[in-house]
């Protein structure tokens, strides 16, 4: 990554911060478009192009290839170069009973898009080789190009992270454990709902992102690890914040709230209210490291809605060694963002 200006965070710390941030994005976004061979031939008489689309269109509609144009220049696409050898193609079109004396029987092959371009840079390449539709999608289009947040929205991210620093810093003094923290994070009250960090020293799942997605699940009546009563402060349910981590409290106070919206545990089951996540639904979480592909699957178990880290993991499950969040056949997916204060947790 390319280092970029520095600056403070706020007036509460002389810490300076790295702006750098990037989407861990799918390969199908991250990558140029896939191409494939097809064969195309010239339309013999150019009045006759509307009747030869509609035609091959009828005889030939290669359902895999609706998003290219089906003609370009006078020549017409006719189907993948896989179907059938190249001095077979007419012969094969007449079985179809598409009318072989609309084209000049000089048939070639060309590259084309094989999958719909999902962004401008990918249409741009493909078109010039074959034309093909597109809609642009703006929100991809920011995600990809880094340009998603505005500095209000950095600043908190930042000072999230920073949260998850401290969280780790502590615990790796106190508890001589790894440092590595996590928060969990409900971007619309602008409140940390709850924190983890790294007990492996004590039970090898208890990593820093598993523990703070417990003390979720503690903050609905739940968690497999910790039990702690339901604390209300200021009309938020604290359960997820473990005492020895109040002093977090007084340091954010200016920007962050502590705590979880308050939800319904009659008869020992949590139902939440409407206004409640279903464990981490809505909320965001901050890993000073990126979690392992124990830890990803948990997230996507726990439907969290996205997670920042700060430095890649050789055991990483978001970026490093898979991208699990990507994953089609999962039935939930969420966003990840790499790099966030990459520097200040590498120095942890």
């Amino acid at each position: 990554m390319i280092p970029s200006k520095k600056r403070k965070l706020d007036s509460e710390t002389d810490d300076y911060i790295s702006d750098c941030i990037k989407a861990v994005l799918p390969d199908d976004l991250s990558k140029d478009t896939p191409l494939v061979e097809v064969y195309v031939d010239e339309v013999s008489d150019r009045r006759n192009i509307s009747k030869a689309v509609v035609a091959i269109n009828s005889a030939f509609p290669v359902q895999e290839l609706l998003h290219l144009k089906r003609v370009r220049n006078g020549k017409l696409l006719l189907f993948p170069k896989s179907v059938c050898e190249l001095s077979e193609v007419h012969q094969f079109l007449m079985k179809k009973g598409f009318d072989t004396s609309l084209l000049t029987n000089n048939v070639e092959v060309a590259l084309v898009a094989k999958l719909p371009p999902k962004l401008k840079n990918q249409y741009e390449k493909v078109n010039k080789l074959w034309p093909c539709n597109f809609h642009s999608n703006k929100y991809l289009e920011r995600l990809v190009t880094n340009n998603l947040f505005d500095e209000n929205e950095m600043q908190l991210h930042k000072i999230c992270m920073k949260i998850a620093i401290d969280v780790a810093q502590y615990a790796g003094n106190k508890y001589n454990s790894k440092n590595v923290g996590a928060i969990v994070f409900d971007p619309k009250l602008k409140s940390v709902v709850a924190i983890g960090y790294d007990c492996t020293n004590k039970n090898p799942c208890k990593h820093a992102t598993m523990v703070a997605i417990d003390n979720v699940a503690v903050t609905q009546n739940g968690g497999a690890w910790d039990k702690r009563e339901e604390v209300i402060v200021n009309g938020l349910n604290t359960s997820g914040l473990p005492k020895d981590f109040e002093f977090l409290k007084d340091k954010y106070a200016k920007t962050i709230s502590f705590g979880c919206r308050l939800s319904d545990h009659t008869d020992n089951k949590c139902r939440v209210s409407e206004e409640s996540s279903y464990l981490c639904t809505n909320y965001y979480a901050y890993v000073t490291h990126e979690p392992c592909v124990m830890c990803a699957m948990a997230l996507v178990h726990s439907r969290i809605s996205r997670v920042f880290f700060g430095v890649k993991s050789r055991i990483g499950g978001l970026c490093t060694l898979c991208k699990t969040q990507t994953i089609k056949d999962l039935n939930h997916h969420y966003e990840v963002f790499c790099g966030l204060l990459e520097q200040e947790c590498i120095n942890l």
